[in-house]
């Protein structure tokens, strides 16, 4: 076996396990005694995986925030919808069904419930995809009108990020 060396940037976890089906017999004694006492995967695989330290945050990882305008549907607004609790509030989905059928991108629709809500990191990454600062809702209130509605301790937090 030979064992990869990360360059010193880059922090190492293995991972093992032992082979059991065709190659059984060249498993040792203590490897066959310790796969029949538990329940891991066994195929005989083996990884290294490398993280590097100096790349923490979500985006450069390409998590979050790598998403574009286009990446964001209609299941989007749904899921943010209920996700921040909107639907629990209203009791319909009337607002939200109204706001899509309107036409508006479903990102720029995240931004006006995200600026209602105060989501700060959402709206950070909403933008970074491309969402519209400059959307306004069905009754002609822009992301900035509804800034911290919901959260009014989070207003300026919102003002701040739709400069």
């Amino acid at each position: 076996r030979r064992r990869l060396r990360a360059p010193e940037t880059m922090s190492a976890a293995s991972l093992t396990s032992t082979f059991i089906g065709a190659a059984h017999s060249r498993t040792t004694a203590a490897s066959r005694a310790f796969a029949k006492h538990t329940n891991y995967a066994r195929n005989g695989a083996r990884c290294t995986a490398f993280f590097n330290r100096f790349r923490q945050d979500s985006t450069s990882a390409g998590i979050v925030g790598s998403q574009g305008r286009d990446d964001f549907d209609v299941d989007d607004v749904e899921h943010y919808f209920n996700y921040m609790g909107c639907l629990a509030v209203e009791g319909t989905y009337d607002r939200m069904n109204a706001l899509i059928e309107s036409g508006k991108h479903p990102v720029d629709i995240i931004l006006l419930f995200a600026s209602a809500e105060g989501d700060t990191p959402k709206i950070e990454e909403i933008l970074a995809a491309g969402a519209d600062k400059n959307v306004e809702d069905l009754d002609g209130n822009s992301a900035r009108d509804l800034a911290g509605k919901a959260n009014p301790a989070k207003r300026d937090a919102v003002l701040e990020l739709l400069k």
